[in-house]
């Protein structure tokens, strides 16, 4: 499946920040519920390394059982929004990273991308809390990202805070994240989980 994923990141590591989230979802939906998922993201690319050199970010996602591939287009993140072009391809079958990994490979090519050779990166562990609500006549995703990087047989904590258009315009979407940012009085993320990950991985490589 081929998009545009247009989102606002906020630092989810500021005492009480996921509750400060909550409050605001539930004063706009009281009717909004939780949905509650596990997901491991396992980061590839080539030993050149140059999928990172192009700006893809590439990785095998595992969501309760549930195995996909992405690739997304990196961009900065400028005051907390990221814009990307993304692509999903589903797995269906694969039990674990190996077979996730084989069935990918089998396909050599991804559009002009050489999924053959790929190497471990590092992996994102993540228990997200996901709400689904309506704002202004747009359709809008949040995550809380509860997340634990491993990278280099290290372990990092980190706490994000995701909201991503799903239908609607984005101005709908600049509108909530001011509101939302003046009423948590939360800060927009600089940098994305992906982006503090290859920070530590080029860090401790040297």
């Amino acid at each position: 499946m081929r998009n545009m994923e247009i989102e606002y990141k906020w630092d989810g590591n500021t005492p009480r920040a996921f509750a400060r989230a909550q409050q605001f979802l539930a004063q706009l939906d009281r009717a909004v519920l939780p949905k509650y998922l596990k997901i491991k993201d396992v980061y590839l690319d080539h030993a050149t390394g140059d999928l990172s050199a192009q700006k893809i970010a590439l990785r095998v996602r595992n969501t309760d059982g549930k195995w996909e591939a992405t690739y997304k287009t990196r961009t900065e993140i400028k005051s907390g929004k990221a814009v990307r072009r993304e692509e999903t391809k589903k797995l269906s079958g694969a039990k674990n990273l190996t077979q996730a990994l084989r069935k990918l490979a089998q396909q050599r090519k991804w559009g002009e991308l050489d999924v053959t050779g790929l190497e471990v990166k590092f992996a994102l562990v993540n228990k997200r809390t996901l709400y689904v609500f309506n704002y202004d006549g747009a359709k809008l995703e949040m995550a809380l990202d509860d997340v634990r990087l491993h990278v280099l047989g290290r372990r990092v904590a980190f706490k994000e805070i995701e909201v991503e258009l799903k239908k609607g315009t984005s101005q709908v979407l600049d509108q909530f994240a001011f509101v939302f940012s003046q009423r948590t009085h939360l800060k927009k993320a600089k940098i994305s989980k992906v982006k503090t990950a290859e920070t530590f991985l080029k860090f401790w490589k040297k």
